[in-house]
């Protein structure tokens, strides 16, 4: 079921939401999605298990579990974590058509990308396991941000849990488009654990 469309954005409670990114006018697919109450265990028991964590490699859905098992340190959830993860770069491989992906999960403190822009990539998939989620902009007012040093008007944003799909600059005739986006700040003393999935190639 669809529960929030325009040519622009597309949200919806179903995993199917995520092929609207196909839509010549879609920027971003968002997939509602809650995860299990073990993965989002592990997810806010995160930092207590890695003072510092920051990964970025090339893996195929395959080697995901394998690989995940070996970084990621045990605690209640973290098979379900795993698994979740997995079935994610099963289904974005399978989207586009990829043998592998490039993935990144990092536990944040501050913005990694503090100001709005477009990335220069054909299509990133975002999730934030846990905090503050990703800040989107919709058609007008992308224009005006990329006008302005400092935009400070209204935005949308992503909710913990969620799963998007970004359209950027590099998508087949999306040149002139791609999603306008943001990292959100970090609260003093708070931290977010967030991962990305881009095409490898």
């Amino acid at each position: 079921m669809i529960v929030q469309a325009t040519d622009y954005a597309v949200i919806s409670d179903k995993a199917s939401v995520l092929s609207e990114i196909f839509n010549p006018e879609t920027q971003i697919a968002i997939w509602s999605d809650q995860m299990c109450s073990m993965a989002q265990q592990y997810a806010e028991s995160f930092k207590d298990l890695h003072s510092h964590f920051s990964i970025k490699q090339v893996l195929t859905p395959d080697s995901m579990p394998q690989y995940l098992s070996s970084v990621l340190k045990s605690g209640q959830g973290r098979a379900e974590l795993i698994q979740s993860i997995s079935t994610l770069a099963e289904m974005f491989c399978y989207l586009f058509e990829q043998e592998s992906l490039g993935y990144r999960m990092h536990l944040l403190d501050r913005a990694m990308c503090p100001k709005f822009h477009r990335d220069y990539v054909p299509c990133r998939l975002v999730m934030t396991l846990r905090g503050a989620a990703t800040h989107w902009l919709d058609e007008e007012s992308a224009s005006l941000a990329l006008s302005e040093d400092s935009y400070e008007g209204p935005f949308n944003s992503l909710h913990t849990g969620d799963i998007a799909l970004l359209k950027g600059a590099g998508w087949f005739e999306n040149e002139a488009k791609g999603l306008v986006h943001r990292s959100p700040s970090v609260d003093q003393g708070d931290w977010r654990l967030f991962l990305s999935m881009d095409f490898a190639n």
